[in-house]
C-alpha cells in the first residue's frame, strides 16, 4: 500500500511538472503568429480600428498579428467562435459595444460574453453619424422627422440585424414616432455603397468609415450620436442638439481573450494595448480615424465597464421600447 507521504510527495510533484511545462511557455509568449478575430465585414469601423492595433502589437510584441474577419449575428458569430478557441493566448477577439447590443435585443441569447471571454484592454471609441444621401431634400433630423411624417418611404441601412447602427435607428423610430423600413446588410460598407448610389435613404454609420464621403460631399450629415460635437465635424449637432436627449451610441472597441487564458498572458497583453495606445503614431493613426482613445488601465476595469454597458443597452432598450425580429 503506498502510504499518505508518498501519495502527497507525487502530487507535489505532477503540480511542479505542470507548472513548469506551462510556465516558460507563458514568459516567452507570443512564440508564433497570433489570429485577431474581428465580427463585421472589412472597411468598416471596427476592421479599420482592429488593422491598426493589429500593426501596433505586432510590433510590439514580435509575432504577426493576423486580421480574420468573420461577420455575422452583429459580431457574435466572432464572439463565440473566439470563446471556443484554445485558451492560450493565440486566438483574440476585437470586441465592440455590439456585444452590449447584442445581449440587450435578444433575452434568448444563450452565448454570454461576460462568462466565456476574458477582457484584456479597452482601445478606442468612435461616434456614430446619422446621414442622408444628397438627394433627399432634408438638411436637419428636424427636416428629416417632418419628411418622413408627411407619408414618404423611407429605407435606413445597417450592418445587420440586432447591431447598434440598426438600434439607433430603430431608436430614432420610436423617440421621433416615424416609420422607415430597415435593410440590413452583411456590414456596413456595402450600406453604405448602397446609401451613396442612392439605393437607401439614409442610415447611422461609424464617422471613421463615412467621414471620406462626407467630406467629397456624396453623403450628408445631419447628426452625430457621441456626448459633444465632433472633432472633424465641428459644424455638425450632436442627436441631443437636435432633440433627442440620452441619444448616445458611440461604439467602443477592446480586445478580449477566451476564458481561462492564463492571466500572466492577458497582462502581458493589457500591458502592450497601453503601451501601443501611448504611442504618437498609433494615436495620430486612430485619431485620423475619427476615435478618441480610451484606456482601461488593467482587464479588471475593463471587465466592470463592459458589465456596465450591458445593463445600460438592457435599460435602452426597454425604455425605447425596441423590438428587434430577426427572423
Amino acid at each position: 500500500m503506498i502510504s499518505r507521504r508518498l501519495l502527497n510527495a507525487a502530487c507535489a510533484a505532477l503540480a511542479l511538472t505542470a507548472f513548469a511545462s506551462s510556465a516558460p511557455a507563458q514568459s516567452t509568449y507570443p512564440e508564433r503568429p497570433i489570429r485577431l478575430l474581428v465580427g463585421f465585414a472589412p472597411g468598416g469601423a471596427a476592421d479599420l480600428a482592429a488593422r491598426v492595433m493589429a500593426d501596433t502589437l505586432s510590433q510590439r510584441l514580435g509575432k504577426p498579428v493576423v486580421i480574420e474577419n468573420r461577420p455575422g449575428a452583429g459580431s457574435t458569430v466572432a464572439a463565440i467562435a473566439a470563446s471556443r478557441s484554445e485558451a492560450d493566448g493565440y486566438t483574440l477577439l476585437f470586441g465592440s459595444l455590439a456585444m452590449s447590443v447584442q445581449l440587450a435585443v435578444d433575452p434568448t441569447m444563450t452565448f454570454d460574453p461576460l462568462r466565456e471571454l476574458a477582457p484584456i484592454g479597452l482601445i478606442a471609441e468612435v461616434p456614430n453619424v446619422l446621414e442622408v444621401k444628397p438627394e433627399l431634400p432634408v438638411h436637419s433630423v428636424k427636416e428629416l422627422v417632418a419628411y418622413a411624417k408627411t407619408g414618404k418611404a423611407l429605407n435606413y441601412g445597417s450592418s445587420g440585424v440586432g447591431t447598434s447602427l440598426h438600434l439607433s435607428g430603430e431608436i430614432l423610430k420610436d423617440a421621433a414616432r416615424i416609420d422607415m423600413t430597415h435593410v440590413p446588410y452583411k456590414g456596413s460598407s456595402a450600406a453604405l455603397n448602397d446609401l451613396i448610389a442612392g439605393r437607401l435613404d439614409l442610415m447611422f454609420d461609424s464617422l471613421a468609415s463615412s467621414l471620406p464621403f462626407i467630406k467629397a460631399g456624396k453623403l450628408r450629415p445631419l447628426a452625430v450620436t457621441s456626448r459633444a460635437r465632433s472633432a472633424q465635424l465641428p459644424d455638425v449637432p450632436t442627436m441631443a442638439e437636435a432633440g433627442f436627449a440620452n441619444f448616445e451610441t458611440s461604439v467602443w472597441f477592446g480586445l478580449f481573450a477566451p476564458k481561462g487564458t492564463p492571466a500572466p498572458i492577458v497582462a502581458k497583453l493589457a500591458s502592450a494595448i497601453n503601451e501601443s495606445l501611448a504611442e504618437p503614431a498609433t494615436q495620430r493613426r486612430l485619431t485620423d480615424l475619427s476615435m478618441d482613445l480610451l484606456k482601461s488601465e488593467s482587464p479588471e476595469k475593463f471587465g466592470a465597464f463592459f458589465a456596465n454597458d450591458i445593463k445600460r443597452w438592457k435599460e435602452t432598450v426597454v425604455r425605447a421600447n425596441v423590438v428587434v425580429n430577426k427572423n
